[in-house]
């Protein structure tokens, strides 16, 4: 009898775990297609950005590969593109994907379809030993604050503006860049008083420039964060949705988080 038990465990297994490794079903379109193209900002570490070698490196970049691997083993083409251009470059067909920090918001999913990977939540930066005492939202009244052009935090803060307004006190003024590394430089020879920007991305700057940077205001607006795909790309949308629940089954989901150490954004 324990045999028996022992043996139908094991097949149970071995079933969960084919079950799990299956290969995704392939678009009709990529069958005769050896290359897939990525849009990204590549300016959102530790998500998407190039090391020092200009190779592209992150979170988002491994899973991007991984996609490829499980699509028929595609080579991968990075489109670099400023974040307010990823929708309109995805919609006119110059990339199959946009492999980045992308919030789930529903004024996107009008217009593409989002396959969620993690979550995300934001942040504002301010400099080493926070001089302007920034702890809240309602202390950024009157201050300088740097956002990435067609941002969540941006939509977030022009919102506090209103309610700022409403309370009779200065509002911020929000000065737009088109990359991270531009914003930072900024908060770092004090064009700026604050950053706001995701945790990930401020956790990143933070260690590497632990005597320039810490956080201000703590986490807020916690978001799903996904892959967008084109809706007339249905077969796509299906496709990368297996691979993120058969990697969420196999456990290369997990491991890919770990790695990068943003593990408490793993989708529930």
């Amino acid at each position: 009898m324990r045999l028996t038990c022992s043996l139908a465990a094991a097949v149970s297994l071995s079933l969960a775990a084919s079950l799990a490794s299956a290969a995704p079903t392939i678009p009709d379109r990529l069958k005769d297609v050896s290359k897939l193209t990525y849009c990204s900002g590549m300016d959102s570490p530790p998500l998407v950005s190039f090391d020092a070698a200009q190779k592209p490196t992150g979170l988002a970049i491994d899973l991007g590969e991984e996609i490829a691997k499980r699509l028929g083993d595609k080579q991968v083409s990075w489109r670099v593109t400023p974040f307010a251009g990823l929708l309109p470059a995805l919609l006119a067909k110059q990339c199959d994907l946009i492999v980045d920090q992308l919030f789930d918001k529903p004024e996107r999913r009008e217009v593409i379809d989002i396959v969620n990977y993690m979550y995300s939540s934001q942040s504002v930066v301010v400099p080493k030993g926070n001089p302007k005492n920034i702890q809240a939202l309602d202390d950024l009244s009157g201050k300088k604050i740097a956002v990435l052009n067609g941002s969540t935090i941006k939509t977030l803060l022009d919102a506090e503006n209103d309610k700022l307004a409403k309370a009779g006190k200065a509002p911020m003024k929000l000065v737009v860049y088109n990359a991270d590394t531009d914003a930072f430089q900024a908060l770092r020879i004090n064009q700026v008083d604050a950053y706001g920007t995701t945790v990930e991305t401020a956790g990143y700057y933070a260690a590497m420039a632990p005597d320039l940077f810490q956080e201000g205001v703590p986490a807020f607006g916690r978001i799903l964060t996904g892959i967008g795909v084109r809706k007339d790309d249905q077969q796509m949308s299906a496709a990368v949705q297996q691979i993120i629940d058969d990697m969420r089954a196999d456990g290369s989901y997990t491991a890919l988080l770990d790695k990068w150490h943003v593990t408490s954004d793993k989708l529930d």
